[in-house]
């Protein structure tokens, strides 16, 4: 697949400037409103790189280009036949210093065919090389290879309806052809039923769990009307059967991914292709749960399979599901005055500018998907440590938890009930999570009353309360991180109750007013093993985790 992509003047998109799909990666989610140009930019991805539908749109399409990475396959053995050219010897082995660096082509026709050529770079030395006129046999190269790659579409209007037996082997994208495709593979016998029996079953239940899972899916036939009709049936574990076609939409949509994804790579048409898919607004009729496992499993199945998907929608659900993942991008297209635009979304203010876009606002998200309540920004630094030493924690501050500080005294104004003389923490987001400083100055003394309450609130509404079981949190540092970071000896644990402050006083005299770069300095002697047990630390901290994985499934 190419890296970029280039055009103008398609639909909605201006001739007079040229749009960029650029770094294209494993998963691509173009978002934007309605009629902003999403399908458009399907249209043109499928010019790209199918024939079929070059020679439907490549018309409208105007100077198309692509980029992609050379590699040895896309050299093949168009240097290597020779033994020389000019003064080069060996030509072979002289352009192996080009694998990796990006070659662009034009994609226009000879006759009614897709042709490679060529494209000026300003970034390549290609053509000025000693070797460049044989550069644009490259191009013929790649169009060969080319000849063998296919666009699946999924449109966003779609069904799975009981079908007439048919000959056919088709899938179109509004789902016609799902119920003859799932016939086949189960009844005859140059396919492997297995592929629909179990492979797409054990998948559309990692999918669908745990609101449903499935024991079995057959097809039978079935009399309406006058007609005689193939329907597909599902069997739900602990239930009777029931027809698909009388399912939810959200299933059928399900259904339709797994086959384009795992049954069509092994149909007659498309067997030993290279498949490119195009999945238009999948979250119609998905709960926000769904949503979240079909992307995950989308961008799962990408990379695991090597294979390339675009994805079109206005789910606000795929941008946290995609944002920040490494095989994946996110593009905005914006509908204005001069046409159709597509931005690459780099950063949290993108994010944010597509959410205004799609008019979602910060009370439709609740935002971060768990908030951890903490006195200060040191103790940030702290437990984002602790989770990461102790749980090798793979989810992301900003998105998966964020933390909210409620600074000591004024936590006496916070509530998780509702009244109107103190703030409800969570109308600020539904899941919390809090970390008390206990301040007991010895075994017996008590803690405070607003302390007691928040405690309290929070096990009521069964969310996460940890007090710390020292003075402060600072007294769960190690001695051993305290003589490492200040190159000193003979240093004893803080005690339990400890005021740390007058602990750490004669190595840092001025630890009050640097709690936060102290935090930073010291977290990086802090280990596992030295803080395991240091009084409940590494309970409560896997606590912590437990409650913030929750928060994420």
């Amino acid at each position: 697949m190419y890296t970029d992509i280039h055009f103008k003047g398609y639909k909605s998109f201006p001739d007079n400037r040229v749009t960029t799909l650029a770094n294209i990666k494993h998963c691509n989610v173009i978002i934007g409103k309605n009629n902003s140009g999403k399908s458009s930019l399907l249209d043109v991805i499928a010019t790209s790189v199918d024939e079929n539908y070059f020679k439907r749109y490549s018309r409208a399409v105007h100077d198309l280009e692509a980029v992609f990475t050379i590699d040895s396959d896309a050299l093949g053995s168009i240097f290597s036949q020779y033994s020389s050219i000019g003064n080069i010897n060996q030509p072979g082995e002289y352009v192996k210093r080009y694998i990796g660096q990006p070659y662009r082509v034009s994609i226009d026709h000879i006759g009614t065919k897709k042709q490679f050529s060529m494209a000026e770079n300003e970034n390549t030395n290609f053509t000025s090389s000693p070797l460049g006129r044989y550069w644009e046999n490259v191009a013929n190269n790649i169009s060969r290879q080319e000849e063998n790659t296919v666009f699946r579409r999924i449109s966003a209007e779609r069904n799975i309806s009981p079908e007439i037996e048919s000959q056919d082997e088709f899938l179109l994208e509004d789902g016609q052809g799902a119920s003859n495709l799932i016939r086949k593979f189960i009844n005859y016998s140059r396919y492997d039923e297995s592929l629909i029996e179990h492979t797409l079953l054990c998948e559309l239940n990692t999918i669908m769990k745990p609101e449903l899972e499935f024991e079995e899916i057959k097809i039978q036939q079935i009399n309406q009307g006058e007609e005689l009709l193939w329907e597909v049936f599902l069997r739900e574990k602990g239930y009777n059967r029931y027809a698909l076609s009388q399912s939810g939409s959200g299933l059928k949509t399900v259904v339709l991914v797994l086959l384009n994804l795992l049954i069509i790579p092994h149909s007659t048409g498309h067997s030993g292709k290279t498949i490119i898919y195009g999945f238009e607004e999948l979250e119609n009729n998905l709960h926000p749960a769904l949503q979240r496992r079909l992307f995950d499993y989308i961008y799962t199945f990408s990379i695991r399979n090597n294979i390339y998907v675009f994805l079109t929608t206005h789910s606000h659900i795929a941008i946290n599901a995609f944002f920040g993942k490494e095989e994946a991008n996110i593009y905005h297209v914006v509908k204005d005055s001069r046409g159709s635009g597509v931005k690459k979304i780099d950063n949290y203010i993108d994010k944010v500018e597509i959410l205004d876009d799609l008019d979602v606002k910060a009370s439709d998200l609740l935002q971060s998907n768990g908030i951890i309540w903490v006195e200060g920004p040191s103790d940030r630094v702290y437990v984002k440590h602790w989770l990461k030493i102790f749980c090798g924690s793979k989810y992301i501050e900003g998105k998966d938890y964020q933390f909210m500080y409620y600074g000591g005294r004024l936590l006496s104004h916070y509530s998780t009930e509702q009244t109107e003389d103190l703030l409800n923490i969570l109308t600020t987001n539904r899941n919390a999570a809090i970390i008390i400083d206990s301040d007991k100055w010895n075994r017996q003394a008590s803690i405070n009353e607003t302390k007691k309450r928040i405690i309290q609130e929070f096990l009521d509404h069964k969310m996460f309360a940890w007090l710390t079981k020292g003075k402060e949190i600072e007294n769960y540092i190690p001695a051993s991180a305290v003589m490492e970071t200040f190159d000193c000896e003979g240093l004893k644990e803080c005690g339990q109750y400890e005021l740390f402050p007058i602990y750490i006083e004669k190595v840092c005299s001025n630890f009050t007013s640097q709690k936060v770069s102290f935090a930073h300095r010291i977290t990086a002697k802090i280990t596992a093993d030295n803080s395991k047990s240091r009084l409940d630390l590494k309970s409560q901290v896997e606590k912590l985790y437990e409650q913030i994985q929750t928060w994420n499934s």
